[in-house]
């Protein structure tokens, strides 16, 4: 007996040095892609030169209720949506009740979750991001991006720098995700989501619009010149997601755009004055935007394919119960270009 506690003893090391080697061969970043074959798409005519998108903060940091997924799956495929853009999805079984209950036969590309294991990002584990499309998503793993640039299965991806904050916000991973599609013969669409954090300085979140202004324009200048997504001219660009960034204190939205290199707030230029709230504080509070669907006409010399809004607006999805599935609403738009 006490020979095998001298034996576990002289063991232990090399456990935790396997562990760390576990730890560390296992610190990569990568994405969970899945393509469905199409069998069917005569319930989802395609549109010509338009197509609808939904982007989502949907709060589910932990599980649930079946009724709320529901609500929400049953919203999605009734407004037949052509892109769904998801922000805070971190809970396993919401995300795999998500993919096991949408319509396969529509939508045929799933990226599910933006894995970061690395080491001490691996908290939250992943960055909650989630996409699906009816379009084809064409395949970016042969292009040569930048270092801070990660390319894993063909979708690239980077962590944002993250700041203590007064919440357990900071503690998941703020990140910005992009994928090409195929929208037609001739049009591709570079699509790129974000969430960026909550709380922290005001400086530290521009830097956080900084980083991904930087990713972006890269991300583009890289493809246009691969030659994959034909002239810049064809190509549209949308950055869309949760922005913690009040689109009616007019400071601090020019601010943000600013470092984003201006893109187009197609709810602002769609709505004029009209003010929607995407995040509320509480019930009676008139509440603020947070959310964006953003169009860049230029990136570097690139001039893009310009596309505009034919429908915008804020809803608050809810169960039967009535109640409100997440603490935002979604913004969801119909897109058109020439």
């Amino acid at each position: 007996m006490k020979k095998n506690k001298f034996y576990y003893k002289e063991l232990l090391p090399l456990i935790f040095l396997g562990v760390l080697a576990g730890v560390i061969f296992n610190s990569c970043s990568s994405v969970d892609y899945i393509s469905y074959t199409n069998t069917s798409n005569d319930a989802y005519p395609y549109l010509k030169n338009e197509f609808s998108l939904i982007t989502y903060n949907i709060k589910a940091i932990y599980d649930k209720e079946e009724e709320q997924m529901d609500s929400l799956i049953k919203h999605v495929h009734d407004e037949k949506y052509d892109f769904v853009i998801f922000q805070e999805l971190f809970d396993e079984s919401v995300r795999d009740y998500i993919i096991d209950n949408s319509d396969t036969n529509k939508y045929t590309t799933v990226i599910s979750r933006v894995d970061y294991l690395s080491f001490p990002e691996f908290i939250f584990q992943d960055a909650g991001l989630f996409m699906m499309s009816r379009y084809p998503r064409v395949d970016l793993s042969d292009i040569e991006f930048d270092d801070d640039t990660k390319n894993s299965n063909g979708v690239i991806h980077m962590i944002l720098d993250k700041e203590m904050s007064r919440t357990n916000d900071f503690l998941a991973n703020k990140s910005v995700m992009g994928a090409l599609f195929e929208v037609d013969d001739t049009t591709s669409l570079f699509l790129f989501t974000t969430h960026v954090q909550a709380l922290g300085e005001l400086d530290h979140k521009l830097y956080q619009f900084e980083e991904i202004n930087g990713f972006v324009n890269h991300a583009v200048e890289n493809v246009i010149s691969s030659g994959i997504s034909g002239p810049s001219e064809n190509l549209i660009v949308i950055l869309a997601g949760d922005f913690n960034s009040d689109a009616y204190d007019e400071s601090r939205l020019r601010s943000m755009m600013n470092k984003l290199d201006n893109p187009r707030d197609l709810y602002k230029e769609f709505n004029g004055n009209k003010r929607e709230a995407t995040w509320r504080f509480q019930p009676g509070n008139s509440g603020r935007r947070f959310d964006y669907i953003l169009a860049y006409d230029q990136i570097g010399e690139n001039r893009l394919r310009r596309i505009t809004a034919k429908s915008i607006n804020a809803i608050d999805i809810k169960d039967k119960a009535g109640e409100s599935i997440s603490d935002h609403r979604a913004l969801r738009a119909v897109l058109k270009f020439n």
